[in-house]
């Protein structure tokens, strides 16, 4: 690694999965790259993402279209997005979504490592008619070794996620993993899959399976490292470097030293937004979920660096957004120290047997809707409070088979969590709301009303389970609503969930070349902006999954092009 001055073509700041789709892009078009990262590892939030993307029309859908029976176009994905987008619409910016994301699909495919899977995932508000099923890709599986003598840089996966050091991947996979405490060809598939993984360790001193969002940045990164692309680790961008109205560069606080690094076509802010940034997090977020700053399961060095770096030379902050964030209920464990202690719930309060209550006893809202939809609706029924949040409370059956929180399925034990308080557990719903300090009189009520409903599969409250998203996240081995079922026996178990985050959604204003703007709409020379650094194009709605790195790569490949002198 060279510790002087340097000159390149395009600078980019952030190895998660926009910075590195900017660098491949801008590389396979003939520039010389240089990307440059704050943390110790590569890889960013993306490395402990699904890796999933939303990508309308892209040419994995047309065989899902087969398979499903359902549909895909265009029309109908722009009648969706306006749906989603409402008044904060950009048309501009959305047109060059829907125009240009299956093109970067294709491009990643045939110029790269990347490669990716059809997915039947419900859009998130799948009660739309202009929603469909088969929007979402799948990043396929990589394996470790693949990467080298860089694998050791590689983020990890986030631990609290991980089954003995095994990180799950597919859905499949998923739905094995938690049946095999019930299910002897669950059970059979499980012990595969670690077996293989513990020889790997033995032989390679770590498991050699990388799914979803780190094998995303895995093969993004390799097809980097194959074409003499540098990633500079622990090395921050200090400051910008602007000369003539034009940003140049920027001065790098390498470990060795600073140095200067000249960018004669420009530079990609590619940072990660602002999770961990405290004062803008203030400014921008709703009241009852401005506290717990760090309590979130993003990249801890996403700080809203980028952010920051772009105003320093003119560039403009977009708060006109539906949601500052993307919202994700999360538990966090007594002490939690970082992001290891927090676990998003993804899976547990979408299936039956669970409801979810605030102190005075009473359900608030859908517990099987999108992450990003339930969060708003714990928000509205915390105004006033200190904080957002909410229990979140399954009987005896439920917590065996789906486990609750970090608290695993049978037959894995249980105790320490019990003990340290993150789960609370009593025989009577009565006792378990004294101890949570919820309103007992009223619990029981709520959980009597609610059981009956259940039992006949039918949410009049909320509608649980009457849209096509519910029912996808439920049991399909549950009758009559795969999402609703009554809480029958004891013991009945809560924990403590709160309004947490994925990602911020609120960036910097950007044009469709992801240019930069400034507070007159005039493009900042020579910056661009993608990822979580710039403005989401959803303008803070969320209309499935991956949403997130959907327009971050697409965006990261529109502005690689631009650089290049190939806009589209």
């Amino acid at each position: 690694m060279t510790t002087t001055n340097r000159t390149v073509d395009v600078l980019i700041a952030g190895s998660g999965a926009a910075g590195l789709t900017a660098a491949v892009t801008a590389r396979r078009a003939g520039l010389e790259v240089l990307v440059v990262e704050k943390e110790a590892v590569f890889g960013g939030t993306t490395a402990t993402s699904g890796g999933v993307l939303w990508v309308p029309g892209n040419h994995h859908s047309p065989a899902m279209q087969r398979t499903t029976g359902q549909s895909d176009n265009i029309e109908s994905a722009r009648a969706y997005v306006i749906e989603e987008t409402g008044n904060y619409i950009e048309p501009d910016r959305v047109e060059a979504y829907l125009d240009i994301a299956p093109r970067m699909v294709r491009f990643l495919e045939e110029n790269s490592h990347v490669r990716f899977y059809g997915m039947d995932y419900p859009d998130y508000h799948s009660e739309s008619a202009n929603s469909s099923i088969v929007r979402s890709i799948g990043t396929v599986d990589y394996e470790a070794k693949q990467l080298g003598p860089h694998l050791k840089n590689l983020k990890q996966q986030l631990p609290q996620t991980l089954f003995l050091g095994f990180a799950v991947g597919s859905g499949v996979e998923m739905i094995h993993f938690m049946k095999a405490g019930r299910s002897v060809k669950a059970l059979g598939f499980v012990a595969r899959k670690l077996a293989r993984h513990f020889a790997d360790v033995l032989r390679y001193g770590e498991g050699q399976q990388v799914v979803r969002g780190r094998a995303l940045v895995a093969r993004l990164a390799r097809t980097l490292f194959d074409l003499d692309v540098e990633i500079l680790l622990s090395s921050p961008v200090a400051a910008l470097v602007r000369r003539d109205g034009r940003v140049t560069g920027a001065q790098i606080d390498t470990p060795q030293g600073r140095i200067t690094v000249t960018a004669r076509r420009g530079v990609v802010l590619a940072c990660g937004g602002y999770p961990n940034d405290p004062e803008r997090r203030a400014a921008t977020f709703p009241a009852p979920a401005r506290n717990r700053a760090q309590q979130n399961p993003t990249n801890p060095g996403n700080t809203g660096d980028g952010i920051r770096l772009a105003e320093s030379v003119g560039g403009a902050f977009n708060g006109n957004v539906a949601h500052p964030a993307a919202w994700m209920p999360v538990s966090v464990l007594p002490g939690a120290r970082d992001f290891t202690g927090v676990w998003p719930h993804l899976i547990d309060r979408q299936k039956p047997g669970f409801i979810a209550v605030r102190p005075d006893g009473r359900r608030f809202g859908d517990e099987s809707s999108a992450y990003h939809d339930m969060v708003p609706q714990m928000i509205g029924a915390s105004a006033g409070d200190t904080g957002a949040w909410a229990w979140l409370i399954g009987d005896a059956a439920a917590v065996k088979k789906w486990g609750i929180g970090m608290v695993r399925p049978f037959p894995i034990p249980h105790g320490r969590h019990m003990r340290s308080g993150y789960v609370k557990r009593a025989a009577t719903l009565r006792e378990l709301a004294q101890v949570c300090g919820i309103d007992a009189d009223m619990l029981e009520t709520t959980v009597a009303i609610f059981n009956a409903n259940a039992e006949a599969g039918v949410d009049p409250d909320f509608g649980r389970g009457g849209r096509v998203y519910d029912v996808y996240q439920g049991d399909p081995e549950h009758r009559p609503n795969t999402c609703l079922g009554p809480l029958i026996r004891g013991p009945f178990y809560a924990l403590r969930i709160e309004a947490g985050i994925i990602g911020t959604f609120a960036g910097l204003r950007t044009d469709r070349h992801a240019r930069v703007l400034d507070a007159e709409g005039a493009p900042v020379q020579g910056l661009y902006a993608v990822g979580n650094d710039q403005a989401n194009v959803f303008a803070g709605a969320y209309p499935g999954a991956g949403a997130t790195i959907g327009p971050a790569m697409t965006f990261a490949y529109i502005a690689g092009r631009h650089l290049a002198g190939q806009a589209a």
